[in-house]
């Protein structure tokens, strides 16, 4: 079997999603559950609930790019505070659109190189190269929910990863 961007990042960003999901869940159920959606690494960084929002969105970004679809236009430089359920809301509707994507659509054209909308600029980019840097960006923001999660007292730790049964992911 051949190792493809459908693989690469479909699959992995939908195993990504899920992970975050699952610590979330793992969060409300603590003391202070109510607090955590603001909370932060470090008085400068953004809050746990954009972490999700940027997760979601640069998600959104990447397959938008991959199906040759419209990008979506949320302004992404400001701090946001969710609740959980609009939280699990954004996460569940990502890992839809993640279920729908044709592969071989994707396949087919992964490679083409069009104008796309990078920060403030307009790049030449294949869907390869965007969902690369997408994805780099995705995990950034699973990673600090994560380590948000764990400086606040939630015991997440290798059982996370063993309760999520990879092989049920796909």
């Amino acid at each position: 079997m051949v190792y493809t961007l459908y693989e690469g990042f479909v699959l992995q960003t939908k195993r990504a999603l899920t992970a975050l999901s699952y610590i979330l869940h793992k969060a409300e159920e603590g003391p202070n559950a109510s607090c955590l959606p603001s909370c932060r690494l470090h008085n400068d960084m953004k809050s746990l609930s954009y972490q999700i929002f940027a997760a979601t969105t640069q998600t959104l970004l990447a397959l938008a790019k991959l199906t040759d679809e419209s990008f979506p236009t949320e302004d992404t430089s400001k701090d946001v505070i969710y609740t959980y359920a609009e939280m699990y809301a954004r996460i569940d509707k990502v890992l839809q659109a993640l279920d729908t994507v044709d592969k071989d659509f994707i396949l087919e054209h992964c490679e083409a190189v069009k104008p796309t909308p990078l920060g403030a600029d307009i790049q030449p980019l294949s869907g390869i190269t965007y969902a690369c840097i997408m994805q780099a960006n995705i995990f950034f923001h699973v990673a600090t929910a994560y380590g948000i999660l764990r400086k606040e007292g939630v015991p997440l730790g290798k059982e996370a990863v063993d309760v999520l049964q990879w092989d049920r992911v796909v």
